[in-house]
This record gives C-alpha cells, sequence and structure tokens, in this order.
C-alpha cells in the first residue's frame, strides 16, 4: 500500500476532482493510504469542495491545507464549478492549515510517501523553502529527502517543445525551481499523457450530489460528463504499477518561458504510453464511480 499526499488546484478544472475520486477509490480498495490533501491556489472554493469531496468518500478524517495567498490564482472562473457545487449541496465552508504545516506534519509522522501534484508548484516550492518549527526539527528539504520516496507531477509537455503547460505556465519560478531543487526522483506526467483520453462515461449513472457528477456537469455547462483526464492519470500512474504505460529516464530542466528542456542525465522519469486508449479509459472509469 503506497502513502500518498496530493497537491491540488481543484476548481480550475473538473478532472482534479476526478482524480481526487481515483485517489479516494484506491485508497477504500487498499492500494494507498491518503494522508493529507492540500490546496494550491488562493480562490477559497476549492478547498471547500475538497473537503466536500472527501467527507462523501468516507475520508472525513484526511486533512486538508490551503495556501494562504489569496492573491494568487483567485480569479472567480477558477471557482466555475465548485462554488455552485458546494452552495448547492450545502458543503460547509471550512477552516483550513496552511498547507506547507499540513505537508510537513504529514511527512513528519511518515516515510516512503508519494508525493503527488496536480496544479501549479506554489505549495510544494514553499514546502522545499520552509524551515525547521514546532513540527519538525528538519527542514523541508530535509524532510522530503527522509520521507519521500518519489514526486509525481502532473507539469509540462514534450511531445511539442514550445508549448508552456498550464500548471507551469501559472508559476514558472515555483516550477523551475522544484524540478531543478527536489531531492528525490521526479515523476512526469505530462500535458500529452491525458489530452486525448476523455473518461467520465460512469458520471451519467451517478447519483445527484456525487461530487464528480457534479463537477463534470457544472464545468461544462450542463453539456458534458467527459473530460480529458490529466490529473486522474497522474494519480492512477502514482499509486499503481501498471503496465498501461512506461517510464522513461531522462534529465528535465524548465527555462524561462516555462518550457521542459531535456538533456542527458537520469533521476527523472517520464510516462509514456503504452495500452490502446480505450484499455486506459476503461480502467480509470472504473474508478471514478
Amino acid at each position: 500500500m503506497k502513502k500518498i499526499i496530493i497537491d491540488t488546484d481543484l476548481g480550475g478544472d473538473c478532472d482534479d476532482a476526478g482524480a481526487l475520486a481515483v485517489a479516494c477509490n484506491l485508497a477504500t480498495r487498499g492500494d494507498a493510504e491518503l494522508l493529507a490533501v492540500t490546496y494550491c491556489i488562493g480562490n477559497p472554493w476549492g478547498a471547500y469542495f475538497v473537503r466536500y469531496e472527501l467527507d462523501y468518500f468516507g475520508f472525513s478524517s484526511v486533512p486538508v491545507g490551503s495556501l494562504k495567498d489569496a492573491d494568487f490564482m483567485s480569479s472567480p472562473n477558477l471557482a466555475k464549478y465548485t462554488k455552485p457545487c458546494c452552495e448547492r449541496f450545502g458543503a460547509k465552508k471550512v477552516s483550513t492549515e496552511d498547507a506547507v504545516r499540513v505537508l510537513r506534519r504529514a511527512l513528519a509522522e511518515n516515510s516512503d510517501v508519494t508525493l503527488i501534484a496536480i496544479g501549479p508548484l506554489r505549495n510544494i516550492a514553499g514546502l522545499l523553502d520552509s524551515p525547521a518549527d514546532d513540527i519538525s526539527p528538519l527542514s523541508g528539504r530535509e524532510l522530503i529527502r527522509r520521507s519521500v520516496s518519489e514526486f509525481v507531477t502532473m507539469l509540462g509537455s514534450f511531445d511539442r517543445p514550445d508549448y508552456v503547460e498550464w500548471n507551469v505556465l501559472m508559476d514558472i519560478p515555483s516550477a523551475q525551481r522544484v524540478v531543478a531543487e527536489m531531492p528525490v526522483p521526479i515523476v512526469f506526467a505530462p500535458h500529452e499523457l491525458g489530452n486525448h483520453i476523455f473518461t467520465g462515461h460512469p458520471n451519467e449513472r451517478l447519483p445527484e450530489g456525487h461530487p464528480v457528477r457534479e463537477a463534470y456537469l457544472t464545468f461544462s455547462d450542463g453539456k458534458s460528463f467527459l473530460r480529458q483526464s490529466w490529473d486522474l492519470i497522474t494519480v492512477y500512474c502514482a499509486v499503481t504499477d501498471s503496465s498501461l504505460w512506461k517510464r522513461r529516464e531522462t534529465s528535465v530542466s524548465i527555462d524561462d518561458k516555462g518550457r521542459c528542456v531535456e538533456s542527458c542525465g537520469a533521476g527523472m522519469f517520464v510516462l509514456e504510453q503504452l495500452a490502446s486508449d480505450d484499455e486506459i479509459v476503461e480502467t480509470i472509469d472504473q474508478l471514478i464511480k
């Protein structure tokens, strides 16, 4: 069973809600232990939705942390589905602890953790930079080195050298610092991995109030239960040793425009698809329900 922490920007896109459902269902079937979820943008509605979704799936004891920077990615557009869904279903406006403190506590209390990021890397950069405190005498970098086995991130693009992927674009300095300074192996689940994989077929049959059903339907203005699978694939690959994808070893840096630059080296990995699209869709869809 893998111990996992998820850092998400849930609210900008509905695939984060799908990814959190994948994590909860993997935990329910005994493949993962969900230690914490942190929220990495300023709009508060995403954190409320995270709590609502965790409670719905029976993970009320999992702590939720938030970025305490109201100016970073706080646009109402980033609550397109979280705000109306929370209001419609009575989700509580819960107070949350600072994300870096939640991350530090989870790492101080555990070892062999898989750290998963499916949003911009501001919280992860904050964790790297964090000093010793009342939680641990170790710095953030030292905590990661001691407690994290690998860092899996939905980040970047490798099939189009000039394309700047969203999670990088929103905070290029944090992406640069994390990729350059992360003291454990990094696994990239790039944009192209999930861009053509549309999942969510079970959503239409889910009951009203199910967080994934409502997230996908509201995000699409009532037009679709399907969405690309960037974050869902990232979480699935972080937890399972699946034969649906392979890891290609490489070395990566982020340039000042936010592009991924590969060079000769080791210690980093890029996920690449092996199975058919249909096989991947079927596998992921089974974990949304």
